[in-house]
């Protein structure tokens, strides 16, 4: 599986290729502030034309980072959220060679179609529990707080009545839980800062 993150990617064309070769197709299938993932075609999952876009956004300081998997089509570009707005970062892509198809509507609801009707039920309640909670405390707290902070709650009463015993659920496994929940349920609000490598 060819994965590049961070590191740049050899260049596999030669400087004699015309522009149409270095032309890309690809769909922007997410957008949030600060990164956007594409999903290039079938036909275009080529890896000289891939790699030199990829490598002319990770040469710019306002991306931090550029995630390819070429098999798959998946590009995944992280950038300055202050830096370079939604409809900037489309331009940029353009500017690269990069011509952006429109999403069709039939692949959305082909990821639908895969949940069951009961995991579509239990998103829903989820969703309208956490909006609940969000409503009744003005929006200070939501689930995806309250969640990793009862795991961490209940890390440290363990640790204070079971001490370093490893009986039953450490208070280790649940102070990762703590962790780990809280990064995954607030995975869509990253904001990578520092200094580019």
């Amino acid at each position: 599986m060819a994965i590049a993150d961070n590191h740049k990617v050899p260049q596999q064309a030669s400087s004699g290729e015309n522009h149409n070769s270095s032309s890309l197709e690809a769909q922007i299938v997410s957008q949030t502030p600060g990164r956007v993932r594409l999903r290039v075609p079938p036909a275009h999952r080529q890896q000289q034309k891939i790699v030199p876009i990829v490598n002319s956004l990770k040469a710019r300081l306002e991306i931090y980072r550029v995630k390819t998997n070429i098999p798959s089509g998946s590009i995944t570009v992280l950038h300055g959220r202050e830096l370079l707005s939604s409809q900037d970062m489309c331009i940029v892509l353009q500017d690269l060679g990069v011509n952006l198809l429109e999403l069709t509507q039939e692949e959305p609801r082909r990821a639908v179609s895969r949940s069951s009707s009961a995991a579509a039920e239990v998103i829903k309640t989820a969703r309208d529990l956490n909006q609940r909670v969000k409503t009744a405390t003005n929006n200070t707290l939501d689930l995806r707080f309250l969640l990793p902070l009862s795991f961490g709650v209940l890390a440290w009463r363990q640790l204070i009545v079971k001490g370093w015993q490893l009986e039953l659920i450490p208070w280790y496994v649940l102070a990762w839980y703590a962790f780990d929940s809280f990064l995954k349920l607030n995975s869509n609000d990253e904001h990578y800062v520092g200094r580019k490598e």
